[in-house]
């Protein structure tokens, strides 16, 4: 895809020049390298720390073909960009990003790539209480074969996402989720799961809460 040098990107480019005036070398770099005519691959062809702000970039001011590109890359090869295009997916990701997240997620065995992608669906923007969401994010948390970290992800998530109106059948599972990670042996599941209670405020959990402070 050629993104259009328009005047609206080029405005939403120089307003992160404007709120990032500490990366505004970096951009300026990468308007040099054809960010404002990129193809689908065109963050392949550059090196590591380019890469990484590229994927950045594509977060503030890139459409849903940018979103197509990060999906790739979060999917690729590159292990040190997984994490960047997951935190600008989950600023410009839409519907089918969120199935291609979730396509990932049931394929990959990469503890860190697993959780990439639990953290871009933890965050995307217009996906608060998709019921989609915190049933994947409480089957993460509640897997005692995930890595700790990821399902530490997971629970933060579920305190970010979970609403009051979900059903029943999707909320209440989600909550005895964080109760049992209150007793998790790892510190960091314990942590998230003591964030994710105080951000909802459930109350059967402060006996333990108060056990634990």
């Amino acid at each position: 895809m050629a993104a259009n040098v328009n005047l609206p990107q080029s405005m939403n480019l120089q307003e992160v020049k404007n709120q990032f005036p500490e990366a505004v070398g970096e951009i300026e770099t990468l308007e040099r390298l054809g960010f404002a005519s990129r193809s689908g691959n065109w963050i392949d062809t550059l090196d590591f720390e380019k890469a990484q702000t590229a994927c950045w970039l594509v977060g503030r001011v890139g459409d849903e073909r940018d979103a197509d590109a990060l999906i790739r890359t979060l999917s690729g090869q590159r292990r040190e960009l997984w994490m960047q295009a997951a935190t600008s997916l989950s600023l410009i990701a839409t519907e089918k990003h969120l199935k291609s997240l979730l396509s990932i997620l049931s394929t990959s065995s990469d503890p860190i790539q697993r959780n990439s992608v639990v953290y871009a669906i933890s965050f995307l923007s217009n996906y608060q209480g998709n019921q989609e969401v915190i049933s994947t994010l409480t089957e993460v948390a509640a897997n005692i074969a995930e890595a700790p970290f990821v399902r530490a992800q997971a629970l933060e998530g579920i305190g970010n996402k979970l609403s009051h109106e979900l059903p029943e059948n999707l909320y209440q599972p989600a909550v005895n989720v964080i109760i049992q990670g209150l007793d998790d042996t790892e510190a960091e599941v314990r942590f998230w799961s003591c964030f994710a209670a105080g951000a909802l405020e459930i109350k059967e959990t402060l006996p333990k809460l108060q056990l634990l402070a």
